[in-house]
């Protein structure tokens, strides 16, 4: 008897928490669907098209997380999350008081490396080029991009915008940030050494978002109110090119492989593929998906798309040549940012 209390002791000491083996939740070959509704990641397999493993963020209060960003060197992810539920629209934070977090993975040691409060809801965060800052907006009428120190989350600077920024992003090689603000008809522009707003460019009214184009120079501009897609020059500061829709544009994304502009259709519950022809934007092809397309990126050389439908809670492979549906699964609750590592 003593020899088999002896030997669940051995055991049970051998087997003690620290020496459990950790799941290894990040590695190249993944796509990273950032599900709102949990605060988790769905990581996505890129050629078998499964889900290997959910990672669950560790964070404090009612936080729903939205947007998901890799550092340059893929080491960590920023990730904003808002005390505020952005798949519910803009319009309930006017007025309100709502705070907002960001929150660094450590994509090496598989964790999650610290969250750190901001002061109003904050509609993405993103690390800068050398990785030493991370940006993030401020979604309130007194609109702001606020800068924090990646390594002890300290804040650095507030820069005053427009009234109702949304997604902050960089451009020219680091150099530029820019930022849309809803309540305004401008493009704001940021110089990341000086953290002075330089130049507003003149768009179209009510902008949704900037999304990078197909090169360091280019930007792309969605705006559901007037139902255009803005291309803005950043050599020039100017609008050189448009697109004209009869529907509500989201997310916006350019495949140079095959030349083509991504256009995700939230409302109706499609993607819309244009191409240049001539002077004008053409739609080339139309793919149905599942409720409420909100983000789109390219895996496997640009051939194939992944979508994730945040309304449904799936992630639809499509072949870019053929414009088909080839596979789907289910990923977390209201999936809403999704990061490639390939």
């Amino acid at each position: 008897m003593k020899y088999s209390i002896l030997f669940i002791f051995l055991i049970s000491f051998s087997c003690k928490k620290s020496d459990v083996e950790q799941p290894i939740y990040f590695t190249k070959g993944s796509a990273l669907i950032l599900n709102g509704a949990e605060n988790s990641i769905s990581v996505i397999d890129t050629k078998g098209f499964t889900e290997k493993s959910r990672f669950f963020i560790e964070n404090q209060g009612n936080t729903f997380a939205h947007h998901i960003y890799f550092s340059a060197d893929k080491s960590k992810l920023s990730i904003a999350l808002p005390e505020y539920d952005f798949s519910n629209g803009h319009n309930g934070l006017h007025g309100a008081n709502v705070l907002g977090n960001v929150a660094v993975i450590d994509v090496k040691g598989n964790k999650t490396e610290g969250s750190f409060p901001v002061s109003f809801a904050n509609h993405n965060a993103i690390f800068s080029l050398d990785g030493k800052e991370i940006w993030t907006s401020l979604v309130s009428h007194s609109g702001k991009i606020a800068i924090y120190n990646s390594e002890n989350y300290n804040l650095i600077k507030e820069i005053p915008v427009g009234p109702d920024p949304s997604e902050v992003i960089f451009a020219k090689n680091g150099q530029l940030a820019l930022v849309a603000c809803g309540e305004t008809s401008f493009l704001t522009v940021i110089n990341t050494e000086s953290k002075e707003v330089i130049k507003e460019i003149k768009i179209d009214p009510f902008p949704t978002n900037v999304w990078p184009g197909w090169a360091q120079n280019i930007v792309f501009v969605e705006n559901g109110n007037q139902k255009t897609i803005n291309i803005i020059d950043l050599d020039t500061f100017k609008v050189v090119d448009f697109v004209d829709l009869d529907f509500v544009p989201g997310f916006t994304i350019f495949n140079s492989m095959t030349n083509e502009l991504w256009i995700c259709a939230p409302r109706i519950n499609k993607l819309k593929v244009f191409e240049k022809t001539g002077d004008a934007w053409k739609l080339k092809n139309e793919i149905e998906t599942d409720n409420e397309p909100h983000q789109i990126g390219f895996i496997n050389s640009l051939s194939q798309v992944i979508v994730i439908n945040q309304k449904s809670n799936t992630a639809q492979l499509i072949d870019v040549n053929t414009k088909k549906v080839i596979n789907k699964i289910n990923v977390g609750l209201k999936p809403n940012g999704i990061a490639i590592w390939e």
